[in-house]
């Protein structure tokens, strides 16, 4: 019962998984690192703006963003755009967006953008507010827009397809894996019932994912068995705003880049991020609400005519790219 609903649950999110690598490699061609820190001069809060726009759509994880963090501060970011680019970027992508539609639903897939937003700016105000500093003078490197001379759907192709799944491929399974295991084995409601207050869910959800490694699109499929085992829709919102968030990399490359202050204002600023829109998730999501993907999951396992067709040839070519991704010489 577990491989199945695995089966399934790659299956279901196989399209909108695809779809966003199809996505995110058409946006490598012009949102790739050189260019993103050659746009964070001029003024500080214009620069902070522009690091939480550029940050939301990139396709990159909490431990991937460090990297792109330190050649920002490197190449003259201050501290408060530096900030909001760590803590917005590695929420959400394209991939993760389409992934939050397709399982749970359209007002998961606006509010995980939405959070990113109001969290990375306040993020880089708190920063500059409480540790203010000078930018590092630009090194005056300028972006490289060839790429070996490849043309420009091969470099789609290659980013969106073979770099990217190599990166999350592995999270993915192992995310719709533990989804599965969670909806198989743990009963209905059974969290709801132990731990009745959303409160006490945020701050559970919250312990458990800030520490823990898990990339956005990855944590879609963990939030669905979460979800199928009783955790209220805010706790959902929270997990998936603290999980990707935040790793204890990133801790450690934020205390390194910008001092213990900053990190204790960047933790602050997450949890209350997660906090606030969880509640409002709460008070949003009507009474029994169920996401769509345990809907069209109930449907396919229990259903009479058994798994469709096309959810096997969806899983089947999933697991194809990812394997080809990772295993390609």
């Amino acid at each position: 019962m577990v491989l199945l609903r695995t089966w399934v649950v790659l299956g279901d999110m196989a399209p909108w998984v695809l779809g966003g690598f199809g996505v995110a490699g058409l946006l490598s061609l012009w949102l790739n690192p050189q260019v993103i820190r050659t746009h964070f001069g001029g003024k500080r809060f214009g620069a902070i703006l522009k690091a939480v726009g550029l940050g939301i759509p990139l396709p990159v994880c909490s431990c991937g963003v460090i990297p792109l963090g330190a050649s920002l501060r490197k190449n003259g970011a201050g501290k408060g755009p530096t900030a909001a680019f760590l803590m917005s970027t590695p929420q959400t992508g394209v991939d993760s967006i389409a992934v939050t539609y397709g399982l749970l639903g359209g007002l998961f897939a606006l509010f995980r953008p939405l959070a990113a937003l109001v969290s990375g700016v306040a993020c880089g105000w708190a920063v500059e507010i409480f540790n203010h500093d000078e930018p590092v003078k630009d090194a005056g490197t300028k972006p490289n827009l060839e790429e070996n001379g490849r043309p420009w759907w091969q470099r789609v192709l290659h980013n969106g397809f073979i770099v990217l799944p190599r990166s999350v491929g592995g999270a993915l399974v192992v995310g719709a894996l533990v989804s599965a295991t969670v909806m198989a084995l743990v009963p209905e409601h059974y969290i709801a019932e132990h731990i009745s207050s959303p409160l006490a869910q945020m701050a559970l959800t919250l312990a458990f994912g800030i520490p823990v490694y898990i990339c956005s699109t990855a944590a879609v499929p963990f939030t669905l068995g979460l979800l199928a085992a009783g955790l209220s829709p805010g706790a959902a919102m929270a997990f998936l705003i603290g999980g990707p968030g935040v790793s204890a990399a990133t801790l450690l490359a934020v205390w390194r880049l910008m001092g213990l202050r900053s990190t204790l204002v960047y933790v602050t600023v997450l949890v209350a991020c997660a906090i606030g829109f969880g509640l409002l998730i709460n008070a949003l999501v009507p009474t029994g609400w169920a996401p769509s993907g345990l809907r069209t999951m109930a449907r396919h396992v229990h259903g009479a005519a058994g798994v469709p067709w096309r959810v096997h040839v969806q899983a089947a070519l999933l697991l194809g790219v990812v394997a080809w991704a990772k295993w390609r010489r």
